[in-house]
């Protein structure tokens, strides 16, 4: 059973509410299409490889995915530890 759908005025909205919204209702619809239609679901991860191939070709995108690669890492290494830390604290007590 599906949620039931709420209308909302969009008098009241400013522009980039409409736009938000635009782009939620968006997803939702390709997000059920893709699971109505493997067909359309399989086409549409063929279509993501091959951008994905494309980019990887880029140095620019390389440089910047390292960079953003090596932040992530490093967040979740100190988060990882700060875990580590807290868990030795609640062992002491």
């Amino acid at each position: 059973m599906s949620a039931k759908q709420i209308r909302v005025s969009l008098k009241g909205m400013t522009d980039e509410e409409k736009k938000e919204r635009k782009k939620i209702q968006q997803r939702e619809y390709m997000a059920n299409r893709r699971k109505q239609d493997p067909e359309f679901a399989e086409k549409q991860r063929e279509l993501a490889r091959k951008n994905m191939a494309e980019k990887r070709k880029d140095e620019e995108f390389k440089t910047k995915h390292r960079e953003y690669c090596s932040i992530y890492n490093k967040r979740t290494k100190d988060t990882i530890a700060e875990l580590k830390l807290r868990v030795q604290i609640l062992e002491g007590c």
